[in-house]
């Protein structure tokens, strides 16, 4: 099985170039573009010495601290490698034979599930409805597939597309009914103005959900998430995690990235401001189409003859831009890309070379049906 191709690969992009990586502009990787809090660095630079020892096995300080903010007991949090160790990991634990994914989607769902020998099945949201979840078709496909297990973000990725508290419940209860388990993905929950259904999770035995310090925190290269779920689900995760995934300075930032709130609020003023220029900039093209996103990044159709999300990569590539070509998304054609909120100047940058590869492609949006 090849390996899911992702955005951020900066390294073989300033070695191709003959750069440094300083030098490229990253669009293809979500991350908050202020970077780490500066008490985050400030503790990394204070603990870098305590590297020569073992990482707490238990995680004290910032498991403490992530229960006091889901309001959970300790013992229904688990920590991993990132995110993505703790999706790979839950099917490892759940038995699982057949698994729904609600697309499009971040392919380690996917991945995750097919390296245990499960079925997929999809279940597709529509561009034409901006990919909002048609709450009947849902139910109803689970009802006729009957999944072990299924897999939906909460902001979805790529979409930028959250799903409705009220929705969100009556899918819950219907698994629960149908003895279904439900992962929500909240990697990018911060952004969103939704709350977590972290709490919720701790007292549902069919329902896990998945939180990342990759995308709000910029953590991406510290490796560090966790999952919240009932302490039973909890425990026989557990077991499929490898010992000491979580290394030390990423429990330090993140302990430390959880304790002040002017970071996030910094963030949150930054990511609403910029996602209304960027996405009005893109418009103003007129070739291409960002769909409404509530979080720090764009999907976007290309709306032009003669020009696709791969070959767009490529000439901001010569321009030591990185996108990311969205074609790899299962139910997206190649004329989608995605396209990271960044601060005013480098988004201001991005706007210019679209906009003379616009002019010197002579590109026309297509023809409306």
């Amino acid at each position: 099985m090849n390996s899911p191709a992702h955005g951020g690969d900066v390294w073989s992009a300033a070695r191709r170039r003959g750069i440094s990586v300083r030098h490229i502009v990253d669009f293809s990787a979500s991350i908050n573009p202020l970077g780490l809090a500066p008490e985050a660095r400030r503790r990394l630079k204070r603990d870098i010495d305590l590297i020569s020892h073992y990482p707490d096995k238990r995680q004290e300080e910032l498991r403490a601290l992530v229960a006091s903010r889901e309001g959970v007991h300790s013992d229904c949090i688990l920590f991993g490698n990132g995110a993505t160790q703790l999706i790979h990991c839950i099917p490892r634990a759940r038995a699982c034979r057949k698994a729904m994914i609600i697309e499009p989607s971040f392919s380690e769902y996917r991945a995750a599930v097919e390296s245990r020998g499960a079925k997929v099945v999809e279940f597709r949201t529509e561009a034409e409805k901006n990919f909002e979840l048609d709450l009947k078709s849902l139910l109803h496909a689970i009802q006729i597939e009957r999944p072990d297990l299924i897999f939906l973000g909460n902001p979805n990725n790529p979409t930028g597309a959250s799903i409705p508290r009220r929705t969100l419940s009556r899918v819950i209860k219907f698994c629960t009914n149908h003895l279904v388990d439900l992962v929500v993905d909240e990697s990018f929950i911060e952004f969103s103005e939704q709350d977590s259904l972290a709490a919720v999770a701790a007292r549902q035995p069919h329902l896990i959900v998945v939180r990342s310090f990759t995308k709000c925190f910029a953590l991406a290269g510290l490796r560090i998430g966790y999952l919240v779920g009932h302490r039973s689900n909890v425990a026989k995760i557990a077991l499929t995690v490898e010992p000491w995934s979580v290394n030390t300075l990423a429990l330090a930032a993140a302990a430390e990235s959880l304790k002040g709130s002017g970071y996030l609020c910094k963030t949150l003023a930054l990511i609403r401001k910029e996602r209304h220029y960027l996405s009005q900039g893109l418009a103003k093209l007129g070739w291409l189409r960002p769909f409404p996103s509530e979080v720090n990044y764009l999907l976007v159709h290309i709306q032009a003859k003669g020009i696709n999300g791969f070959v767009l990569r490529q000439k901001l590539d010569e321009e030591n831009i990185l996108i990311r070509d969205a074609s790899g998304f299962c139910g997206l054609s190649p004329q989608y890309i995605r396209i990271a909120i960044r601060d005013r100047k480098q988004n201001r940058i991005l706007l210019a070379k679209l906009n003379d590869i616009g002019r010197r492609l002579k590109l026309d949006c297509e023809p409306k049906s």
